[in-house]
C-alpha cells in the first residue's frame, strides 16, 4: 500500500481480501460487504478508496450520490437503479460512494421540493446494501458522521467503520517519504525537523508542500 498511516485499515484489508479469492468461493464464504471511512477532510479517505482498488486489483467505480437526484419525477430512482446495475454487472468491483452524507442526510433535495425522494432512495440503498449478492465492495466516505442516519451505521450495513484523523508524527513522516520519493527519488533529507513543524497538517497539505517545494529540496 502506497498510503501513509491507516495502520488499522491496512491490517483489516489484508484479512478481508481473502474473501474475494477462489478458495473463499469454493467454501461458499460471503465476500466482504464494504467499509465506511469518516473523518477530517484532506486526510486521505479518497486516496484510500483508490489505493484499495489498486491493491486488490479490482476496477473502481465512483458514484457521486448527490448527482443521482433529478428534478423529474421517477428519474432519480432510475438513475440509482442504473448505477447499481452497472456496479453489479462489473463485479467483482470496488464501488466508491463519495461524501455519502450529502445525499443520505439532505437527500440532495431542497426541503419540501424533495417530496420524500431522499427517504425513498435511502431506503432503496439500505435494502440493496443489506441484501446484495454480487461481489461489490462498497467504500463510503464521509466528512461528518453526525449527519448520517443511524440506520446506515447499524451493524450489517458495513463490515467496519474507520475514523480518519489528522496524521500522527510517524504517519506524517511516512507521508512525506512517499511524496518526496515521487518528486525527488534520490534526495536524502532529514525529515525530523519538517515532521515536527508540520504538526496539525493533513495528508493533503503535506502532499502540497512536497509538490510546491520540489525545486527547493
Amino acid at each position: 500500500f502506497e498510503l501513509g498511516g491507516f495502520t488499522n485499515l491496512k491490517s483489516w484489508l489484508e484479512r478481508a481480501k481473502v474473501g474475494f479469492t477462489a478458495e473463499a468461493k469454493a467454501l461458499n464464504l460471503t465476500p466482504p460487504r464494504g467499509i465506511m471511512l469518516v473523518g477530517v477532510p484532506g486526510c486521505g479517505k479518497s486516496l484510500a478508496a483508490k489505493a484499495i482498488a489498486r491493491e486488490w486489483q479490482l476496477p473502481l467505480l465512483k458514484l457521486d450520490a448527490v448527482r443521482l437526484f433529478d428534478k423529474f419525477v421517477g428519474e432519480s430512482e432510475k438513475n440509482f437503479r442504473k448505477a447499481i446495475e452497472m456496479a453489479e454487472s462489473l463485479s467483482p468491483i470496488v464501488l466508491w460512494i463519495d461524501e455519502i452524507e450529502k445525499a443520505m442526510a439532505a437527500g440532495g433535495g431542497s426541503g419540501d421540493a424533495d417530496a420524500g425522494l431522499s427517504r425513498r432512495l435511502f431506503g432503496a440503498f439500505l435494502t440493496w446494501l443489506q441484501e446484495k449478492k454480487q461481489e461489490v465492495f462498497v467504500i463510503a466516505t464521509a466528512n461528518n458522521l453526525t449527519l448520517l442516519p443511524p440506520e446506515l451505521l447499524r451493524k450489517g450495513r458495513f463490515d467496519e467503520i474507520f475514523f480518519v484523523d489528522l496524521p500522527s508524527d510517524s504517519e506524517r513522516e511516512e507521508i512525506f517519504k512517499i511524496h518526496i520519493s515521487r518528486v525527488r527519488p534520490k534526495l536524502k533529507i532529514r525529515l525530523k525537523d519538517i515532521v515536527s513543524a508540520s504538526e496539525g497538517f493533513s495528508g493533503a497539505e503535506i502532499a502540497k508542500i512536497a509538490v510546491e517545494r520540489k525545486s527547493k529540496f
